[in-house]
Order: structure tokens, then sequence, then C-alpha cells
């Protein structure tokens, strides 16, 4: 039997990268999951990849920008399976600019999505699992935030540190409720289409460049940025509130 045999989880950003493999290993676990993207050709294909492995799931189309999209998500997830357990909020964007460069157009893109959608994600689900009697919330931050900043990313470093200070708050107002909210800080995972993979993309640097970067050797894999969350979302980690915690391979570290 899987760790989250019974459980109903939602995962935002979910037709590619890290929301993709995100879901996988919720399924893989025995969970039910609701998959959400304003791709839904690429939400529609995770969908697959998990029936195709047993699995059960529901497809949930939102623009994280629209909270009565993302209200609508969540009454999709319980309207299919009654509840609500774990979510996580992984939908995110980054345009590289220098701020000089930045627009107000590309300064609100980040924000809206990374920093407005993950706060309207929590309103609704905290909404629900407080009718549940509980819940977790994993929302995925980044170590270029409040822990460190990158030339080039100051819009994207703005929203999520946004988040780390919301996710804190949050995790205090509901600790109380059963409701555990942390995020993940990550950096270097090998999952295609995640934002260090862009950054490669535009330095030219190959994954094997990028690997000898991390005090580790080599990139993370997709599993251990997945285990992290799901350790958050299990009942081992209530005692966990409001944490920030880095899987980097040792690049903050360093």
């Amino acid at each position: 039997m899987g760790r989250f045999q019974g459980k109903v989880a939602l995962v935002t950003g979910a037709a590619r990268g890290l929301g993709r493999v995100t879901a996988l290993a919720f399924a893989r676990e025995g969970a039910k999951v609701a998959l959400a993207d304003i791709d839904e050709a690429g939400g529609r294909e995770t969908l697959e990849m998990i029936r195709a492995e047993g699995g059960e799931g529901i497809f949930a189309p939102a623009d994280m920008r629209i909270e009565g999209d993302v209200e609508a998500m969540v009454a999709k997830t319980v309207e299919a399976y009654g509840r609500l357990d774990c979510a996580v909020n992984n939908a995110g964007v980054v345009r590289f600019k220098p701020i000089v460069d930045e627009t107000e157009e590309g300064f609100d893109f980040h924000i809206d999505v990374n920093l407005r959608g993950v706060f309207f994600c929590m309103k609704h689900e905290i909404r629900q699992m407080l009718k549940n009697g509980g819940g977790a919330i994993v929302n995925q931050s980044s170590i270029t935030g409040s822990l460190t900043g990158n030339p080039g990313e100051g819009a994207y470093a703005a929203s999520k540190g946004g988040v780390d200070g919301l996710t804190k708050t949050v995790a205090l107002e509901v600790a109380k409720d059963n409701i555990s909210v942390n995020a993940i800080c990550a950096c270097g995972v090998d999952a295609p289409g995640d934002v260090f993979h862009q950054w490669m993309e535009k330095e030219g640097i190959s994954p094997q460049e990028a690997g000898k970067l991390f005090p580790i050797g080599r990139m993370g894999r997709a599993e251990e940025l997945t285990e992290a969350v799901l350790f958050l979302c299990s009942d081992y980690a209530r005692f966990i509130v409001g944490h920030l915690l880095v899987v980097d391979g040792g690049w903050i570290a360093r």
C-alpha cells in the first residue's frame, strides 16, 4: 500500500517539469491526483501517464492568475473525490531580464503567476482543508528569492521572496487547524522545463557542465525533489511549520 493511499492530492503546474514528476509520484504512492495547468494538452498528457501506470486522476484547466479559475479547480477536485488532503502549488514562470530592462508587464506577470497564484491557491485549498479537518500544503519556491539572488531574475526573485513570506505567515495562521504549510526552495533539479533548465539553455550550459557547479558534483534527480515534497505532505512532517526546505545539492552552503 502506498504512503498516500486513500488521500487526494492537487498539483498545479502539472503539465510538465517538476509538476509532472510530482503528480506521478503522488499517483505511484496511491493518491488520487487532481492536475491543474493552463496548458491543457500537457496536463492531459500527464493524466494519461498516470492512468497508464494504473493511477487515478482528473485534469482541471486553470490560470493561476484568475481567482475564479483557482476556486473552480479546488471545487472540481472535491466534486470528483470528496476532499483535499495535499496540495502542491508548483505553477510558476520565469523570464530572464536585467531590472533596468524589465517592463511593468513583465514584473506584474511574475507577481501574478508566482505570488498571487499561490495566494489564491492557499486561500481556497485551506478553506476546503478546514472542512476535512486538516491537510498539507507545499509551495514550490526557489533559492532565488529570500535566500539568494541571481542576475537577470529580479522579478522572479521578488515573486519567490513573497512566496517565502506568505508561506511562513499562513503556516502560523492554520497551524492549530492541523494544516501544515511549508515551501521547497530548490535549485538544479534535472527536470525539463524547470527554471534551472531554462537558465542552462539561456547560458548554453550542458547538464554535465551544470553539475560541476554544485558541491555534490551533479544536478539533482527529479525523485530527490519529489521525495522532499512527499515527506512534507506526509503525517510524519506535521511538526514542521512554515519551513523553507532547501533542496540544492549544496549550492547555498557553498
